[in-house]
């Protein structure tokens, strides 16, 4: 519907004009009239009609004059002017004003029903025509966009178009970001994604430029931080999970400064984009995300996993396979290699296990294609985490033989670690005395004497091999109390640390 005005000091003439069509049916619908001429002025920038019916004489301003400010303040509608025969060469000089209509009074109805069609479709074609322009700019601005991040031309052509479609990129700061589905991923199918997309920009501010490449949305920021349109993106991701159960995967590039450096925001959202093997769980992936992995990221060894395997430590081989999942993270390390890396380990273990143990059950290659099938690096380290579990498990005794043997294993890898006897008791399920007597009696001497000599002896190769402070090494290998320290020294040495390192520099 169109919405249509009318002008006039002489009510009469309003209602009668109300009267005279069926104007629903003619595509309008009224808006409130204009009593006179100022009164007319500001309903008519106030609702901003396509058609304003405008009787040219007024008191106070007339209809000529109200046209004039009317055009001046930017009103674009269509105007028809009621006049009397005394005033048509006046009325003429509207047309000057864009003024195409004018009807005599008093006002007949198939005049005015003509009158009338004529403007709705000159309305209508210029309806059309502001549609396809805006479609086609949009579609231009689009294609624009697509080759400033592929670097498809030279920089002064795009700098060009750019100003010819007044894009303002200016000097602010700018950054890229890719929508996509997960299941976008691995099928073709788009409804739901489209309906997605669809919702999650209906939120003012949350862009400035958009385009579709790759069954992709690619959006353009400026003037914002990458950090805060992470979290911006984030809150709407997060109101969008709500709605439809889950979000869509989001990858953010870096800030740049120009315009022509767009292209590496983008290169850098794509690339992260290819993470999501690794970084599953995130909804938006940015710089902060692999950021975030820089903490506690070290690759722990086969040795270690032997290790808490034998002494049945099943939280410390989780706490152990986390790392590992840390590690890749922070090294961005591809699936295919960490799914080699992580089959390689395993058979190393089991290797190493069942020469000292009985031969362990389970289809190890049944375990191994399920890791190779496993789409997320989660779900990956907690097929490694329980194979390692099970293997633990597997070689566990009741034997105390064994068990000694497993603390003083443990013991040695851990020396630096606050150990006691209560501590493996809880992790064995030992009564704490009855073990610190078998230990004992397996090892030949106490649990604290054999502990002390096992960090003496590591305390010894830090003296010779690294020029850490005494007080360091004291600390590195277990030691918080420097005096302590000393005294368990020369207890088992004989001579102080620093005596021991003179004395075999001099040797």
């Amino acid at each position: 519907m169109y919405k249509v005005m009318i002008i006039d000091d002489e009510t009469m003439i309003r209602w009668g004009i109300h009267d005279l069509l069926d104007w629903e049916e003619e595509g309008f619908t009224f808006c409130e009239d204009g009593k006179d001429g100022k009164d007319g002025l500001k309903k008519l920038l106030a609702n901003c009609p396509d058609l304003a019916l405008v009787d040219i004489k007024m008191p106070g301003m007339s209809g000529i004059d109200l046209i004039h400010a009317a055009r001046e303040a930017g009103y674009e509608g269509s105007f028809v002017i009621l006049t009397g025969y005394s005033e048509f060469e006046f009325a003429k000089s509207a047309i000057k004003l864009g003024v195409k209509e004018y009807l005599l009074k008093p006002i007949d109805e198939e005049e005015l029903k003509d009158c009338v069609r004529r403007i709705r479709e000159e309305l209508t074609q210029r309806e059309g025509e502001r549609i396809y322009h805006s479609a086609n700019e949009n579609i231009a601005r689009e294609e624009l966009l697509r080759r400033i991040i592929l670097q498809m031309e030279n920089r002064e052509e795009l700098e060009e178009k750019i100003k010819r479609y007044q894009i303002p990129f200016g000097e602010e700061i700018l950054c890229a970001a890719i929508l996509t589905d997960r299941e976008m991923l691995s099928r073709k199918e788009s409804g739901e994604f489209q309906e997605k997309v669809q919702y999650f920009l209906q939120e003012e501010g949350l862009y400035n430029e958009k385009m579709v490449m790759d069954n992709q949305i690619v959006l353009v920021s400026s003037g914002m931080d990458y950090k805060i349109w992470v979290e911006l993106l984030s809150c709407r991701n997060a109101r969008l999970r709500k709605r439809f159960g889950e979000g869509l995967l989001i990858a953010v590039g870096h800030n740049v400064n120009q315009w022509y450096d767009l292209c590496y925001s983008y290169e850098f959202a794509q690339f992260m984009l290819e993470q999501d093997f690794l970084f599953g769980h995130y909804d938006v992936l940015s710089i902060n995300t692999i950021e975030e992995q820089q903490k506690n990221a070290e690759c722990p060894s086969t040795e270690q996993f032997i290790m808490l395997i034998e002494v049945g430590d099943l939280d410390g081989i989780r706490e152990c396979v986390e790392k590992f999942g840390t590690y890749c993270k922070k090294n961005l390390m591809k699936e295919m290699d960490i799914k080699i890396q992580m089959m390689y380990n395993i058979m190393m273990i089991r290797n190493s296990i069942e020469k000292k143990y009985n031969q362990l059950t389970g289809q190890i290659t049944e375990q191994m294609e399920e890791m190779n099938r496993s789409e997320k690096l989660d779900l990956l380290m907690d097929l490694y985490c329980c194979t390692l579990q099970d293997m633990c498990r597997q070689i566990g005794s009741d034997d105390s033989a064994t068990v000694i043997k497993r603390m003083y294993y443990y013991m040695e890898k851990n020396y630096m670690q606050d150990l006691k006897v209560e501590g493996f008791a809880k992790m064995f399920n030992y009564n704490s005395n009855y073990l610190g007597k078998i230990f004992r009696k397996e090892m030949g001497d106490s649990f604290n004497n054999i502990l002390d000599t096992i960090r003496i002896v590591n305390a010894k190769r830090l003296l010779l091999e690294s020029d850490m402070k005494v007080y360091q090494i004291s600390e590195q290998v277990g030691y918080s109390n420097i005096d302590y320290f000393y005294l368990k020294f020369k207890k088992y040495v004989g001579i102080s640390p620093k005596e021991y390192k003179k004395e075999m520099i001099d040797k």
